[in-house]
């Protein structure tokens, strides 16, 4: 019996396509010394501030115990502190901050015009294609 799920299968194609756009976003965050991840959580920060270790978790879709985790590790580097009011835990920007906020922005900026480059007029059809999908799953 012949498989197909190299070009069926949406866990498969989904999880290989991450594994091949991480590399790119790896090196075109290269110059904030973190993984990207780090960054969005910093613009997403930057968007709006502060914000709580959930309502970071909801927005970049990450379980909670994982977003904290990942702020703990901005916190000890200065670049977030954390603010604990009662069972919630608040985010804001640490000393650090202005610091890495504009080389964030110039890698997202970097990383735009990389996946334009590489992904061209599709990219907007299977971003739009994602976030709806994406939806459809988590409700």
């Amino acid at each position: 019996m012949a498989h197909h799920f190299q070009e069926s299968c949406a866990y498969f194609t989904a999880a290989k396509y991450m594994r091949a756009v991480e590399r790119h976003a790896d090196a075109a965050f290269a110059p904030t010394g973190m993984k990207p991840a780090y960054s969005y959580i910093m613009l997403t920060l930057e968007d709006a501030h502060p914000q709580s270790v959930t309502d970071l978790a909801d927005v970049l879709g990450y379980e909670r115990s994982s977003m904290s985790r990942m702020v703990k590790t901005l916190a000890g580097k200065g670049l977030v502190e954390l603010t604990s009011q009662g069972r919630t835990t608040q985010v804001d920007f640490g000393a650090q901050a202005a610091d890495l906020l504009p080389i964030a922005d110039e890698c997202l900026a970097q990383w735009g015009r990389t996946t334009d480059a590489l992904l061209g007029q599709e990219k907007k059809v299977m971003v739009d294609a994602l976030v709806a999908n994406t939806r459809k799953l988590e409700d």
